[in-house]
C-alpha cells in the first residue's frame, strides 16, 4: 500500500488534539492484514447483505451459507484489530435474523436502525428497520462516560435524505443516512478514538467521525467510491483540532487523481 501514499495536513488551528483520516483503496482483508493487532477503538461496518443486491455488479452470493463463508474471515479480522473493550457494529438484513447469534456470538445486541420513510413494496409486511449487530469486545468498554442516548434504536431521517438528490453520498447505490451513523458513534464509541470502516462506501462513517472528533480508517475496494470519499471528506479544516489526511492507493491500479 505504501507504493502510492499521499499525506495532507490541515491548518493548525486548535490545540485540543489531532485527528487522522486514512483511506485505503483495496480489498479489506488484504488491508486489515497489514494493520496492527488491537489498534482501533471501534469498528463500524455496513457490508453487502448477501441477498443478491446489485451494486456496480450483482452480488455473487445470495444465500446465508455462502454469505457467511465470505463474511466470517472479515469479521474475525475486525475482532483481531479491535482493542479489548472496543465497540463493533455490523449492519445486516432481517432475512438472516435467525443466524445472527450463531454467526456473531451469543453476546451480541440487536440495534434497530429505523427509518421514518420507507419505499413500500407489494408485500404483506414491509421492512422499516435494519438490524445492526452491536457488541463490545471482552474488556472494559471503550465508550463515553456519560453517553447522551445509549438506547438500542434510532429513527433516521430517511425522508430528508431521499429528498437530497444532490447529496454526494447518493452517488453510491446504498448510502446510509448520516444521522444514524452519528448516533452510534456518538453514544457507543470512545471520544477521540479511532474508528475502522472496512466498507467505507461513500464515506458516511468518516464524515460522522469528523463531526464527532473521532479519527477514522476507511477501506474501499471500488475506485469510484474512493473518489467520492476523497471529495466528501478530505482536506477539510476544523476550528478545534489539527487534522491529517492520508490516502493509500492500490498499487495494482493507476494513481487516483
Amino acid at each position: 500500500m505504501d507504493a502510492d501514499s499521499r499525506e495532507t495536513q490541515g491548518r493548525n488551528i486548535g490545540e485540543s488534539g489531532m485527528n487522522t483520516y486514512q483511506l485505503y483503496h483495496g480489498d479489506c482483508l488484504e488491508v486489515m492484514d497489514s494493520l496492527e493487532k488491537e489498534s482501533v477503538d471501534a469498528v463500524v461496518a455496513d457490508p453487502p447483505f448477501g441477498i443478491g443486491f446489485k451494486y456496480e455488479k450483482r452480488e455473487s452470493y445470495n444465500n446465508p451459507e455462502e454469505y457467511w463463508n465470505w463474511l466470517e474471515p472479515i469479521y474475525i479480522e475486525c475482532l483481531r484489530i479491535l482493542k479489548p473493550g472496543g465497540f463493533i457494529a455490523f449492519w445486516q438484513t432481517q432475512l438472516y435474523f435467525k443466524y445472527f447469534w450463531l454467526w456473531f456470538g451469543e453476546d451480541i445486541h440487536i440495534y434497530c436502525g429505523c427509518k421514518n420513510f420507507v419505499q413500500l413494496k407489494k408485500t404483506p409486511i414491509n421492512y422499516a428497520y435494519d438490524p445492526i449487530i452491536i457488541k463490545y469486545k471482552d474488556g472494559t468498554p471503550l465508550r463515553p462516560n456519560k453517553p447522551k442516548r445509549n438506547l438500542d434504536f434510532y429513527v433516521a431521517n430517511t425522508a430528508k435524505f431521499v429528498r437530497q438528490t444532490d447529496n454526494i453520498a447518493r452517488r453510491h447505490p446504498c448510502p446510509r443516512p448520516i444521522d444514524q451513523v452519528e448516533e452510534l458513534i456518538r453514544n457507543f464509541t470512545l471520544p477521540g478514538g479511532l474508528v475502522l470502516d472496512p466498507f467505507i462506501g461513500s464515506g458516511t462513517t468518516m464524515e460522522a467521525c469528523q463531526k464527532l472528533g473521532r479519527s477514522c480508517i476507511g477501506i474501499e475496494i471500488n475506485r469510484e467510491y474512493c473518489n467520492i470519499v476523497k471529495e466528501r471528506c478530505f482536506n477539510r479544516d476544523f476550528d478545534d483540532r489539527e487534522v491529517m489526511y492520508k490516502y493509500y492507493g492500490n498499487p495494482k491500479d493507476e494513481i487516483l487523481e
